[in-house]
């Protein structure tokens, strides 16, 4: 049975009310530049679900997986990675994962794998939601916690380094900006909500301190974040 075409209408209305932005560049995109840049190495590299970001002026001698053909990389892998059973005990010092693990249905078996390809003392650079919307279902299982990064990572060596990705003023324009990349929107409102997701963020220089609770405000209570788009770490194999 021959399915049906979309009309020239229909196209107009799809281009209208959805998916329509007047720049491409994802907001969220931005804070993954920084990741990457931050770690940047010659070393050799794996690099793990290679299509969020152009890695290789930070890693130039990375080995690049994804599950994705089209961005040719060097082990095509299959949906949840297990495919990296392939990849050699002890074989990289560095390992960068971003945008995976919350596609992952047993994220403690992906971490595993992690932990048995880097070498003693290596790093892994790892980014993954925290509040984002819902994307690549449903095959998105779990959104992350600071909290929850110490405990799936407990019996690693130590964290370099474990943050909010982004502000919460930035987070809010990141959603934004995906309310008009997910959602039919009236083209009314398209072009004052791409403006606001750009602009929103400057709010975030009148943030003075940030706490992870509303009950009480102390020391122990204040966090970098409390509203990030993604959380992120590099977290240090202890070394034999």
């Amino acid at each position: 049975m021959q399915k049906n075409k979309r009309t020239f209408w229909d196209k107009i209305y799809s281009r209208l009310f959805r998916g329509f932005i007047f720049s491409k560049k994802k907001l969220s995109t931005r804070n993954l530049d920084r990741l990457c840049r931050e770690y940047a190495s010659t070393k050799k590299s794996l690099i793990i679900h290679s299509e969020d970001v152009d890695y290789r002026p930070y890693f130039p001698n990375a080995y690049t997986v994804t599950k994705r053909a089209d961005h040719n990389p060097d082990l095509i892998c299959d949906l949840y990675y297990t495919d990296l059973c392939k990849i050699p005990d002890e074989s990289y010092e560095i390992v960068v994962c971003t945008g995976l693990l919350e596609h992952i249905p047993q994220p403690s078996d992906l971490i595993a794998d992690l932990h048995r390809i880097l070498t003693p003392g290596g790093k892994l650079v790892i980014s993954a939601s925290a509040v984002f919307s819902f994307h690549e279902c449903p095959d998105n299982f779990f959104h992350f916690t600071p909290y929850g990064f110490r405990l799936l990572f407990k019996d690693w060596g130590h964290f370099e380094m474990l943050r909010g990705a982004s502000q919460p003023f930035e987070t809010i324009g990141i959603l934004l900006q995906r309310i008009l990349m997910q959602c039919e929107v009236n083209p009314i409102a398209r072009f004052p909500v791409e403006v606001l997701s750009r602009s929103i963020r400057f709010l975030d220089f009148f943030i003075v301190r940030q706490f992870d609770t509303v009950k009480f405000s102390n020391e122990q209570s204040q966090t970098d974040s409390m509203l990030p788009s993604n959380i992120q770490a590099c977290v240090v194999k202890a070394a034999k």
